[in-house]
């Protein structure tokens, strides 16, 4: 079982990677020296750095540089399920993390942490330690849910039903029109953020036993389907699919 779950998240995780380099080699202008992310103005964050350091980031954060991490993220995705080699999660540890430091913290938000997080249990489970690395995805994963779940029910806006037509209706997500008018419905609205609240603060009773697990991972995949279809998030799509067989690893060994 265990080998299996490992089979199903390296190749989960690879599509994860592949689908996070190509869409940023897709938006390769905006980490070159005209784009809004171009090293010349963010080496700043560097100025007091120690010179070793700032001399490693001119050349790892480079426009060349980034080129290098992202194609590197590339090849290393692509390479997880096909080459048993140890260095191949950790490269994609290593390009992933590299990354999302370039861009002082994550381009994608919370899409490139949980890839992160699939990456380093991949890394771990092929430098001998398959448990450790599956549990802490798993962990991971269900804390991703719960955390998020508490955080909304804190927020005034989310838990009276205003906080989905304000998300829905940023122009940077560029969400189809009718979408934007079905979530200006008062009753939808609030039906629709209840609900995410209730499915993300109730997460954790997927360790009850597998069926539990399956029915709120079913429900986790149409919530990520949503997501990519309505506001174009394909890499939560995938990052957060490929934590799945290690949640439900985790439930049948301790369940079974």
């Amino acid at each position: 079982m265990m080998l299996v779950t490992l089979v199903w998240t390296t190749r989960l995780a690879a599509i994860a990677t592949s689908v996070s380099a190509l869409e940023l080699l897709v938006v390769h202008r905006a980490f070159c020296e005209r784009g809004v992310f171009r090293w010349s103005i963010l080496r700043g964050d560097y100025v007091r750095a120690p010179r070793f350091v700032r001399t490693l980031a001119d050349l790892a954060f480079s426009t060349r540089g980034t080129w290098f991490l992202v194609l590197l993220q590339l090849a290393s995705g692509l390479a997880l399920p096909w080459i048993d080699q140890v260095v191949v999660p950790w490269l994609a540890v290593a390009s992933t993390l590299l990354i999302a430091i370039r861009f002082r913290g994550t381009y994608n938000g919370g899409s490139d942490a949980m890839l992160l997080v699939v990456l380093i249990g991949l890394a771990v489970a092929a430098s001998g330690a398959p448990l450790v690395g599956l549990a802490y995805v798993a962990v991971q994963l269900v804390l991703s849910y719960f955390i998020s779940g508490i955080a909304k029910l804190r927020d005034r806006t989310w838990r009276e039903g205003r906080a989905l037509p304000v998300m829905v209706g940023l122009p940077q997500y560029g969400v189809p029109e009718a979408a934007v008018r079905l979530a200006s419905v008062p009753v939808i609205a609030k039906g629709a953020g209840l609900g995410m609240l209730a499915f993300e603060c109730v997460f954790p009773i997927a360790l009850v036993n597998e069926r539990v697990c399956i029915a709120l991972l079913g429900m986790a995949t149409i919530f990520h389907l949503v997501n990519a279809v309505v506001f174009g998030l394909n890499r939560f799509l995938w990052a957060w699919i490929a934590a799945f067989p290690a949640l439900i690893f985790w439930v049948q060994r301790l369940r079974g």
